[in-house]
Order: structure tokens, then sequence, then C-alpha cells
């Protein structure tokens, strides 16, 4: 006899039902029938990604080899006095900035994105390595201490970057690095000023330093003084040589650009000629001593576990200085930095770099700036770099023995006098935005007064506190018609053409063909940002936003229309689109693009990072994709148009009488901003066609 349960037959229905319906079961079948043939395309980019020197070396032209090898050469030839330097900073023996120094340079020829960057020891390196090495110099030594921290720093970038968790350094905005970097600079010069006038047993802090300096001036040696600021004059001067001269003549530019190396040169050969014979020494000298590279060596688990997580900090630094000074020279440059690529090649860099003795290092403003201007043609250069550090290791470190402490005193002065915010660039953000002006302050302050880890995590932790607050206290915003005879009186646009429409959100941005509420012609994009514009979305909206652009219109310019000893050195960029384009079966428009419209109809704040990146997404988008590109915008409340003004970005009403040459227009609607005046844009289209 058949028994029915119809309650049990429902129920199982019912759940049949939801499994059926359910979304993330409907995710994983998705997933498990897509990734499996997707696996070994997606692997095989993967490992191409993380080797780009398999992408660019193809592409080598001979004819670039004079300009690799003269500006490998030349930042070798910096790297010999700044390595010392900041070994001094980091207190430890500075024979050992040579050790950090080459293995960088050759790591970069393989792995690194960026034919500009120059990494090896930094002086923010430096500082933040010799607090750590304070704490812990009883237990250890300083070689030790500093290998380790390399180590971690190394581990933490390979986490980071095969991870794909570059975005968690975005909380760290540019006025807290700004502040952080100052005070750090602050630091590092006041501390080399008792080896520049000769003081031994001079205070840690930068007032102590100060008032210390003063009062024992009577104390002062003289000979060393004399070296160390005959040292700065020589630099000043060099540098002034440089800026004035340097692009009529390639040996003054040279010799403004070696003003380092041509300082130690000079100042080393009249200490071996003055103390040579002499039982007493005149002034202190820093008796480089090296026997060739250092033999590599285990770290201790102990002193592993000790530093790990004090390096949090100098990781941080180096990453941030690391990817700001690589993506700045990547756009001045015209080429793609991989952000994950690079995390990955500074974390194998400072893994392998660790065992040989070295510091933590990262990448260089200085050095990066003067390999840009030697026309640097690909990363090849960190042979010669790499080749030229380990020449003078082998040969010339004798000759180092007798440089004067009180020169690279005032090399290491010279060097991070530039790194200082300057007052117009604090003023700015105080005039834009409060609570940067405050985040500025708080990193500033805390670094000065406590230390560099306190410093940047306070004014970090200060950031997200004000957003959270920020956040909790908004209110809405209630229209209502007036009269009450009527209803309320929003415009609704009745015209539903397709067109282009970026959307650009805290988490993605998409390019679609879509009703936008207004007809969007073939040469138009309207981005359209979804949310407030500040640190930690700024950036990813800007990289979003460009290259959705840059998926859908043609480049202008392209290297591909570039004579042989012209074209890029680096096809990443331009692959990578071409690879999207195949998977989401994007179809390039024929037509180049005029007019990009930045709708602010959801942005109701933005900071100075956001102004920061919508700079540069403007000058991307002019760079890329045509000088003639008309920036429009819509829809900007009063806060955020005020905050514009403030960081003195030209902007001009539409319907103003007042023009205004360079400035960006303002429409009071997004129809009025895709169609007004179009008739002027049709030279530049055919010009660019």
């Amino acid at each position: 006899m058949e028994r029915h349960f119809p309650n049990l037959e429902n129920n199982v229905d019912k759940l049949k039902k939801e499994l059926q319906t359910d979304p993330n079961i409907s995710r994983v079948r998705h997933y498990a029938r897509t990734v499996p043939r997707k696996v070994p395309s997606a692997a095989k980019q993967y490992f191409l990604d993380k080797l780009p020197i398999v992408q660019w070396l193809p592409r080598y032209s001979p004819s670039w080899l004079a300009s690799d090898f003269m500006a490998g050469l030349t930042i070798g030839v910096m790297l010999i006095p700044q390595g010392l330097s900041y070994a001094k900073i980091a207190t430890i023996p500075i024979e050992h900035g040579l050790y950090s120094s080459w293995l960088p340079a050759a790591i970069a020829v393989f792995l690194g994105t960026s034919k500009d960057l120059s990494t090896g020891p930094t002086s923010l390196m430096g500082l933040l390595t010799s607090e750590i090495i304070a704490d812990l110099k009883d237990e250890y030594s300083p070689v030790d201490i500093a290998a380790a921290v390399a180590f971690m720093v190394g581990v933490y970038g390979l986490v980071i970057g095969l991870l794909g968790l570059g975005f968690l350094l975005d909380y760290i905005s540019i006025p807290i690095l700004t502040g952080f970097i100052s005070a750090t600079a602050l630091t590092i010069g006041f501390g080399q000023v008792g080896s520049l006038v000769g003081l031994d047993d001079t205070p840690e802090t930068v007032f102590d330093i100060i008032g210390d300096v003063l009062r024992r001036l009577p104390h002062w040696d003289g000979p060393t003084s004399g070296i160390g600021f005959g040292t700065v004059a020589i630099l000043f001067l060099l540098e002034k040589v440089g800026k004035k001269w340097g692009k009529k003549h390639f040996v003054i530019k040279y010799m403004a650009n070696s003003r380092a190396i041509i300082v130690l040169v000079v100042f080393t050969l009249i200490s071996y000629l003055v103390n040579k014979d002499r039982d007493e020494l005149l002034w202190a000298i820093s008796k480089v001593d090296t026997n060739g590279i250092a033999h590599p060596k285990s770290h201790s688990g102990d002193l592993i576990s000790k530093v790990a997580a004090r390096a949090i900090a100098p990781f941080v630094a180096a990453s941030l200085e690391h990817q700001a000074v690589a993506r700045a020279f990547g756009r001045k440059n015209h080429y793609s930095v991989d952000q994950t690529q690079e995390f990955n090649y500074l974390g194998v860099t400072n893994l392998i770099n660790s065992f040989f003795g070295a510091m933590p290092v990262g990448g260089a403003m200085s050095r990066t700036a003067v390999n840009s201007e030697c026309n640097v043609r690909s990363p090849l250069n960190g042979i010669f770099t790499a080749g030229f550090i380990l020449l003078t290791i082998y040969v010339f470190s004798p000759a180092l023995y007798w440089l004067p402490k009180a020169t690279l005193a005032a090399i290491i002065i010279m060097a991070v006098i530039h790194l200082f915010g300057p007052f117009s660039l604090i003023y700015r953000y105080y005039r834009v935005s409060i609570a940067d002006y405050i985040a500025f302050n708080v990193a500033f302050f805390v670094t000065i007064f406590v230390s560099s880890e306190y410093g940047i995590g306070t004014a970090a932790g200060w950031a997200v506190v004000w957003t959270l607050l920020r956040s909790a206290f908004v209110k809405a915003d209630v229209s209502a018609n007036k009269d009450s005879r009527g209803d309320s009186s929003s415009s609704s646009r009745s015209s539903t053409h397709d067109g282009t429409l970026v959307e650009s959100t805290g988490t993605a941005t998409r390019v679609r063909t879509d009703s936008v509420g207004v007809g969007v012609p073939e040469d138009t994009v309207v981005i359209s940002f979804k949310d407030a514009l500040f640190y930690p979305n700024a950036q990813r909206n800007k990289r979003h936003a460009l290259e959705s652009v840059q998926l859908v219109y043609p480049s202008v310019g392209s290297p591909n229309y570039r004579l042989d000893n012209e074209r890029s050195w680096s096809v990443a960029g331009e692959r990578r689109l071409e690879r999207l384009r195949r998977e989401r079966s994007i179809v390039m428009k024929d037509m180049p693009l005029s007019i990009v419209v930045w709708d602010f109809a959801m942005v109701p704040f933005i900071d100075v990072t956001g102004v920061t990146a919508l700079a540069e997404l403007k000058d991307d988008i002019r760079r890329n994709l045509g000088n003639g590109v008309e920036i429009r915008l819509v829809n900007l409340v009063r806060g955020v148009r005020a905050r514009f003004e403030r960081a003195k970005w030209l902007l001009a009403d539409a319907d103003g009488s007042r023009v205004i040459e360079g400035a960006d227009l303002v429409f009071p609607s997004l129809e009025r901003a895709v169609w007004d005046d179009r008739e002027c844009l049709k030279g530049v289209v055919s010009e660019k066609a």
C-alpha cells in the first residue's frame, strides 16, 4: 500500500527550485564550465605578465643600445655616492649600500615594467631601517637586522603582487604621503648635521638637534666644516649651472646630473693627499672596506619574527614611492606600467637582495628623473648599471677608504632637501580640503616627534575615521515645487537614443552601449562617476575609465605608426587592450574621440587625491586619444566645483560671458554637454582622421 506525504514532496520541490535558482550555485556551475577551458590560455598569459622581458626584447632595436648604455652608466655613477650615503643613514657599514645596489638593476631587466625607474637604496628606506636597528642592535648586528627587514619587505611585496592586493595601499592618500616624506626629509637632513660640522653624540629628534648644534657652535671642527660646507657649495652650484645651461650642452648636463660623484672623487682625493702621511686624521673618513660582493647568508628565524611587524612601515613607504615614481614616468613617456608586476619585482628584488647583506630598496625619484633625461630606451640599461657597480666593488672601492664623512653628510642633505613638500602644495591642501590638510599635519608632526611608523599609521587612521564620520552625517537633499498647484518640477529626458557610456564606480568601470537619457554621437563618451571621488577609489576610477575609453576608441599617434628607432619599447599596454577587446567582443569605433563628458550627478564629495586623479585622467586622455579632445563637466554640485576652483582648475560656464583660454566648460545639463557647439569640432575630427 502506497503512502503519500504531500508536505514532504512539496518541501522537496521547493528545495529543488531553491537550489536551481540560487545565484551562488549558478555562479559555481558557470565557473565550473568556463574555468577549465580558460586555464591554459590564462596560465600562459599569467607567466608572460610575470616575465616582461619576453614581451619587449623581441622589439628591441640595436640603435637603442647607445642610449641604454649611457643611461645605465649615468645611474651607476649616481648610485655609488647615494648607496654609500643611504647606508650611512641606515646605520650599517656604508659598503653595504653598494651591495644593495647592483642586484635591483640586474633584476629590473627581467621583471621590471618601467624603463625609467631606478630601484636601489633610498633615504626613506635608510631612515626606517635605522629606527628598527636602533631598537634591536643590542641583540643582533645592524647588517643582519637590515637584511631581515629587506627579506620581510620582499615577502610582503610578493604576497601583495601575487594576490593582487595592491588596492590596499590606496588608503594612503597623497597628502599623507607628502607629510610623511617631508618629515622624514627633515629628520634625515638634520640627522647629518653633526657629521657635517664634526660633532659627535648629537640627539635624535629634529628640534633637539637644532638646539644642540647651535649650543655647541664653538666646538665645531674647522677642517670638517670646511669639507662639509665646501661639498654643499659645489653641489648647489653644479645643480644651478645644470638648470640654467644643461639644455644647451650635454657635457654641462652630464656634470650636473653626476655632481654627487664629482664631489665624492674631488674630496676623496683631497682627503687622501692630506691624511695619507698623518698619524692623526684631520677629519673623519668613511673607511670603506669591500672584498667583492657579500657571500649569501641565511636569516635568523628569531630575528625575522621580531622584524616582521616592524617591516610593514618600510614596505608601505617603499611601495608607495616605487609605484608613484613608476606611474609618473610611465605617463610622461607614454607607456603603461603594470602595478601588480611592480609589486612582484619589488618583492623578488628585496627577497634575493636580503641574502647578500642588503638594506631594503625601492624606486628613487631623483635617479629615475635622470634616467628619463638620458633618453633611456628600455630596461636593458640595468645591465650596464649593475656592471658599473660591480666594477666599483671589485676595482675602485679601495679609493673610497679615504672618503670624508662630512662629504657623505653633505650629499645626503642636498639629496633630501628636495623631498620636502613645497609650501605652495601644503597651502593647496588647506584650500582644497581641510581634512587632507589635517592628514598632512598628522603625518608630518607625528613622524617628527614620535616615529615614522606611528606617523604614517596615525595619519591613515585619521583619514579612515574622517571618511566614516563624513559618511555617517550625510543628509538627503529634498526638492519640491514651490507652486502647490503643480507637480514637482523635475525635468525628464524623453530621448532614448543609444550611446556609449562609461560608468565608473569605486570598484568597477565598464563600457557599454546603453540608454543614457540623451543621444550620444559616435565621437563622444560620457563618464558617469557613481560615488564620491576620494583617496580610496580615485586612482582605480582613473585607471578603469581610461582603459574603458581606450577599448572603444582608436589611439591617435599610436606607437605602431612611428619610425623604428622611435617606436615604444613596451607593447604590454597595447596587447592587453587587444586581448580585452577579443575577450569582450568589443569592436573599435572608426571615428576618433572628440568629446569626453564627466557626469558628476552622483559625486557629493572630492578630495585632493580625487582632483589629482582627474587631472591625470584628463592628461592621459589627451596623450593617448588626441590633444584636441575636449573635456566637459556636468552636474557639478557647489561643494565639488568649489574644490576644483580652489585647486586652480580652470572652469568656465558654458552660458557665461567670459571666455577663459584653456578652461574646461561646465554645462547645466547632460544633453547640452553632449550636443552644444559641435560644429567647431569638425576640424579637430578631420585633423585626427
